[in-house]
């Protein structure tokens, strides 16, 4: 994953189909209304076709890319028991 480009940013798709990249450290809240509703801290908030789980993958698999894997593993020790 390439922290410099859309790989850092969390892909959601529109209500009306369009495909946005939202910066993960402005989101404030995501919650489903059905749709999936994510209010950024700007006060501005998209409705998309995307579950608040799929969502929440894309933001854990994007903090995994930014902890180099020696420290990774040095995190996660003993969190699986």
């Amino acid at each position: 994953m390439d922290i410099r480009g859309e790989d850092s940013m969390i892909k959601v798709v529109g209500l009306d189909g369009a495909v946005r990249y939202l910066n993960y450290f402005q989101i404030l809240y995501i919650k489903e209304i059905p749709e999936t509703k994510v209010q950024l801290t700007t006060g501005r908030y998209y409705l998309v076709r995307d579950s608040v789980e799929s969502i929440q993958e894309q933001i854990v698999a994007f903090l995994h890319s930014c902890i180099a894997p020696g420290e990774r593993e040095l995190l996660f020790k003993g969190t699986a028991e």
